[in-house]
């Protein structure tokens, strides 16, 4: 009887070859999303299967018709919502500091200034852009630029909430990592975090994403002031709660893994 008790007290796991529902990665940017989508999308098999990138279009989302098993992308997670689909939703936080590092990285870097990405762009992100270009770590975060500033403010709690920058966006961002997302990783545990996701989807495949796809950010000197480090606090008071409040968590479902 114990047995049966103990089988029923488990979480039916999803198979991640034929989720019950499509997978969707809340891309949240520079939280290595694009290590993990590597190793999502080598999961599911067929790329026939796999909808493109999220470019800011919902229509392929939001169409029930197709037969996408994931979607990948930077999406807010209220956007997923509002389309009214069930998805099985996964994400992956990182410390603050790190990510917001990690932005200015990607955007100094002069192989991300293409004619390709300029063409897209407005050009008030043009701006911001080729600003990063030229600036050091502590010009970019103490940048009044509002472009900038948007990519580096409380990132993680904006994309997780039910509605951005508005009253409750903490306590519904933490809700929804607690209770909606059915997984999500810390980068700075990123090995756990793969044998966390594995132990919450069946036929899931060990972690062998080549270190030349995973998109990692140059060695550049890091180097904070002590205004940019106040400011970086400030604009994410959210975001350092969120972080605190997913590693405990993620803490906590990790020792069940461990002991399991």
């Amino acid at each position: 009887m114990k047995a049966l008790a103990d089988l029923l007290r488990k979480p039916v796991l999803e198979d991640l070859r034929n989720p019950k529902n499509p997978i969707a990665f809340v891309h949240i940017p520079k939280t290595a999303g694009t290590a993990f989508v590597e190793y999502l999308i080598t999961n599911i098999r067929d790329p026939s299967k796999v909808a493109p990138p999220f470019m800011g279009d919902m229509t392929v989302t939001q169409d029930e018709q197709n037969s996408f098993k994931l979607y990948w992308g930077h999406y807010d997670y209220f956007l997923l919502k509002a389309t009214g689909r069930q998805f099985t939703f996964v994400t992956f936080l990182r410390h603050p500091v790190a990510r917001a590092i990690s932005q200015w990285k990607s955007w100094s870097n002069p192989g991300n200034l293409t004619d390709a990405w300029l063409a897209v762009m407005e050009p008030y992100q043009v701006e911001a852009l080729r600003f990063s270009q030229r600036a050091t770590l502590d010009e970019f975060i103490m940048s009044p630029n509002l472009h900038i500033e948007g990519h580096i403010r409380d990132v993680q709690t904006r994309y997780l909430a039910d509605a951005p920058d508005k009253p409750g966006m903490l306590h519904s961002a933490k809700r929804n990592l607690r209770d909606v997302f059915r997984f999500f990783g810390i980068v700075e545990r990123f090995d756990d975090s793969i044998r966390l996701f594995q132990a919450n989807f069946r036929n899931a495949l060990p972690y062998a994403v080549p270190a030349a796809r995973e998109n990692k950010s140059r060695e550049l000197d890091t180097h904070l002031s002590q205004a940019a480090q106040d400011r970086l606090r400030a604009l994410n008071a959210n975001d350092f709660e969120l972080y605190e409040f997913g590693c405990k968590l993620f803490e906590e479902r990790f020792r069940k893994v461990v002991r399991g």
